[in-house]
């Protein structure tokens, strides 16, 4: 807890140091009473889906000590440097444009100690995507799907059968993203604040949820290899 607060606070240091006042502001003025609101997505990863499109070529490595230069413009608290799984996109020209975490259960005590129950405990067969991030000047460019295409082949070789991660449900670019993986909405986690208490839980998606969801992202749906080779063999037949 100690290590949870000093990390916290050296961050809001340096966002001040840095003239975010106001960024510092808002997240205390959220703490006294708001309600953050993620859909939680999951892959099943014994189903194969088509790879996403993407007007850029991407390819994937791990995270490096200098690609911290690309990413100034991404802050964070610093929890999410304690584990060291970091992966990133990077372009023919090895210039890193997003990044992402991939933990798995091995991590699931360190979890807790960053965010308490923020994640639900994850299974051995089961693996979480955490703070994903694109460079603003490679989002539209349909980056992100395929790298995380990418990751979800690097879990499928670590024998998992399951991939999970969090995206607030208003940021519809994301879910789009998501979808266009294979990944669908299985629940909702709600996040409240209340004079600087916090309180967490996890419901499934109620009819009016998922009926908006699925408007917002209904010409995202990733297609399956047996839809696409029934496709082609139709194509072939006419």
């Amino acid at each position: 807890m100690i290590y949870k607060i000093k990390k916290k606070i050296a961050f809001a240091v340096s966002m001040i140091k840095d003239g975010k006042i106001k960024q510092v502001w808002q997240a205390m003025a959220r703490r006294i009473k708001s309600e953050e609101v993620a859909y939680g997505f999951k892959r099943d990863l014994e189903v194969r889906f088509a790879k996403p499109r993407a007007l850029l070529k991407i390819s994937t490595r791990v995270y490096q000590k200098d690609d911290g230069q690309f990413f100034t413009e991404r802050k964070n608290d610093g929890l999410i440097n304690d584990f060291h799984t970091c992966y990133v996109g990077v372009t023919k020209d090895d210039i890193p444009c997003c990044h992402l975490w991939l933990i798995d259960a091995s991590q699931n005590e360190r979890l807790k100690r960053a965010w308490g129950n923020t994640f639900p405990t994850l299974k051995e067969d089961e693996l979480l995507v955490e703070n994903v991030y694109t460079v603003p000047k490679y989002r539209g460019l349909g980056v992100f799907p395929t790298f995380l295409d990418d990751i979800v082949e690097k879990g499928m070789a670590m024998g998992a059968k399951s991939m999970i991660s969090f995206g607030e449900a208003s940021n519809v670019n994301m879910s789009r993203s998501f979808v266009y993986t294979g990944f669908q909405p299985y629940t909702v986690r709600r996040k409240k604040w209340f004079l600087f208490c916090k309180s967490i839980s996890f419901e499934p998606l109620s009819e009016e949820e998922l009926k908006l969801f699925n408007q917002q992202t209904a010409t995202y749906k990733a297609k399956t290899f047996g839809y696409l080779m029934l496709n082609e063999a139709y194509s072939e037949v006419m």
